[in-house]
């Protein structure tokens, strides 16, 4: 009888051929003829049988070779039927294909119609295992490649479809890979000049860094130049205002000397005046005297009158002493608001003085500083 195994439709390029619909009709070689041709009347789908001795193969006889030899010959049935089925195999034996049940459906059906054309549709001997052998009729291989090639050219479709969409996929990642590296040159581009850009400022702040250490090394021996000469005219400053300052305070002093030798002066002035007063009126009443005497008092009049020319001489040189006391007056006043302004002028050219000398100490330390905190300054 007649095995069945999976279905056809599921054969694809690695189908074997123990995964096919395999004909299980083996026998001894002693079984008898008669029994071979009687299973061969009654199932029609058996295409021969395969004669094993011990579980060794020893042949395969087809269906038709097994019928036809028999029932053609004379006594052909009685010759054979009672006789074993090694008998016919010895008398008819032909080549056939013995293939292990591992082989693939291809590689079988490349052997097989390889064989002669009188042996081409000859049933395949199929190992499974040890002592096991089936039987695979011709039909059967030839639908099972048919089915193999069909699934092979639907494998190869669907992998034409998945290489197509493979492609598709490739060329647009290609696409994009083209983009990508447009993309990367664009940005290759900017970035070379943001580099380029970058270079320029770093040389540009380079420079400007140099130009600043020379800057602050400049400003640093103009700082200790002018600390230097600044300290020496401050100093010179400062003696000559001290000397401006004393000298206006001998003025000062003088001055106020001065007023009082000149209010000494009007004292003195005064004096005269009332000197002179008395003289006019000495000789006031020396000339009434010298009325009453005579001739005598003709000399003491004369006297009167120069007594009283002199009067008046003391009293116009009082006068002029007096104008001269008060013009000096004036002045020695004049000198002592001055003095007096001197001493501010000097008070506050001092202040100033101490203030830019601070400043100037100031701006000595920030240069000094700054000279610390550069780092190329000592460069």
């Amino acid at each position: 009888m007649a095995t069945t195994f999976e279905s056809a439709a599921r054969l694809d390029a690695d189908t074997r051929l123990q995964d096919l619909n395999l004909i299980d009709f083996q026998v001894d070689e002693e079984t008898p003829c008669e029994n071979v041709v009687r299973r061969l009347e009654d199932d029609p789908s058996l295409c021969g049988v395969v004669v094993t001795r011990n579980g060794s193969l020893q042949g395969m006889m087809t269906r038709r070779s097994i019928l036809e030899w028999m029932l053609s010959r004379p006594y052909g049935l009685d010759v054979f039927l009672k006789r074993p089925i090694s008998s016919m195999v010895e008398f008819h034996q032909r080549d056939f294909i013995h293939l292990p049940g591992g082989c693939t459906v291809v590689e079988a059906a490349a052997l097989a119609f390889q064989r002669p054309e009188e042996t081409i549709y000859d049933p395949v001997v199929v190992q499974i295992a040890e002592g096991d052998y089936r039987l695979l009729d011709v039909p059967v291989l030839l639908v099972a490649q048919a089915e193999v090639h069909l699934a092979t050219q639907r494998k190869l479709q669907e992998q034409q479809e998945r290489m197509q969409s493979v492609l598709v996929a490739l060329q647009m990642e290609k696409n994009r890979s083209q983009q990508y590296a447009r993309d990367l040159e664009r940005q290759k581009a900017e970035i070379l000049s943001k580099n380029l850009a970058l270079e320029e400022e770093r040389r540009a702040a380079q420079e400007r860094s140099e130009q600043l250490a020379a800057l602050n090394q400049r400003l640093i021996e103009i700082g200790a130049v002018l600390s230097q000469k600044g300290k020496s005219a401050f100093q010179a400053t400062f003696a000559g205002v001290e000397a401006v300052r004393r000298m206006t305070e001998t003025i000062s002093l003088s001055s106020q000397e001065l007023s009082q030798e000149v209010r000494e002066i009007n004292t003195i002035t005064d004096l005269i005046v009332e000197v002179a007063g008395h003289i006019r009126l000495l000789s006031f009443n020396a000339a009434v005297e010298a009325n009453r005497s005579g001739s005598f008092g003709q000399g003491f009049t004369v006297i009167a009158q120069e007594i009283r020319k002199l009067a008046g001489r003391t009293t116009e040189a009082s006068s002029r002493i007096r104008g001269i006391a008060e013009r000096i007056q004036r002045k020695s006043t004049d000198t002592v608001s001055s003095a007096e302004n001197s001493r501010q002028v000097v008070q506050t050219l001092t202040e100033k003085a101490q203030n830019a000398s601070e400043a100037l100490g100031m701006l000595e330390a920030l240069l000094v500083n700054m000279n610390m905190e550069d780092p190329n300054a000592s460069s």
